[in-house]
């Protein structure tokens, strides 16, 4: 029985994307061309898709504080690939995503039909351009989330954060908004603990190993807290350390 419910929890989560992303694409393809509508259908796909992923694997999201309305930009700690489920159903918003994520198979095409940006962050001039598209995708029915630490980590801290993706609200002079993401497993009912069932980071097993392991687990709770008062600051240096130590003010290390 270990073995099959991880099977039935991601075949059932394949099913039901597949599924959803079938009817949202007529959706998109008619309101592509214009803007705030487009933007309308794709947070409503995002918010459903979230609560079903949330249904199938048993994912608790607990939000704490209150959540900005678009148009806004948020920095987050980044811990695994499920992330932006609890942000999604709390923002409505885009991600910026490394280039990577784009050569996915079938994958890749859906989150860009989701209006993810795309950074090489292997080149430096890749964030004037990636800095110019973030400030053509603020308005009034879309925010911004980035995740300045440029990586996953294992929950043990919040790891420095990178400044070039914060250039453009620098520039602005725009209020930054912060939030943190924790999880917990029921370990007292078998799962293992949320760093190496939850967390994927470093090279430390595939991708499809840990995606298992994750299923495997009997309840995951994630807590998101949003911040009270956002950060201005017009060096993006500066700003990058402010945002980190309110991230780590709100944080609580899962070990």
């Amino acid at each position: 029985m270990r073995l099959i419910r991880p099977w039935v929890k991601l075949l059932s989560a394949i099913v039901y994307t597949l599924t959803i992303y079938v009817i949202y694409m007529p959706g998109y393809l008619l309101t592509y061309p214009f803007k705030t509508f487009h933007s309308a259908w794709r947070n409503l796909y995002m918010r459903v898709w979230s609560h079903g992923m949330c249904l199938f694997l048993n994912i608790h999201v607990k939000t704490e504080g209150v959540p900005p309305k678009p148009p806004f930009f948020i920095v987050s700690n980044h811990l695994s690939y499920i992330d932006i489920i609890s942000l999604y159903l709390n923002l409505k918003c885009t991600f910026v995503a490394k280039k990577e994520v784009r050569s996915w198979p079938v994958l890749g095409f859906m989150v860009m039909t989701m209006g993810v940006v795309f950074i090489d962050r292997s080149r430096k001039k890749d964030v004037v351009r990636v800095n110019q598209i973030l400030s053509e995708s603020l308005h009034k029915r879309q925010g911004i989330a980035v995740f300045p630490e440029g990586t996953t980590s294992g929950g043990e801290g919040i790891l420095p954060f990178r400044p070039p993706l914060l250039q453009y609200p620098a520039d602005m002079n725009l209020p930054v908004y912060y939030s943190s993401l924790r999880y917990e497993t029921n370990e007292a009912k078998g799962d293992l603990h949320a760093r190496e069932s939850v967390c994927f980071f470093g090279a430390r097993e595939p991708f499809h190993k840990h995606l298992f392991k994750l299923a495997s687990n009997k309840r995951i709770n994630c807590t998101v807290r949003f911040c009270e008062k956002p950060i201005k600051d017009g060096d993006r240096k500066q700003l990058a350390e402010k945002l980190r130590e309110g991230v780590v003010s709100i944080f609580d290390p899962m070990v």
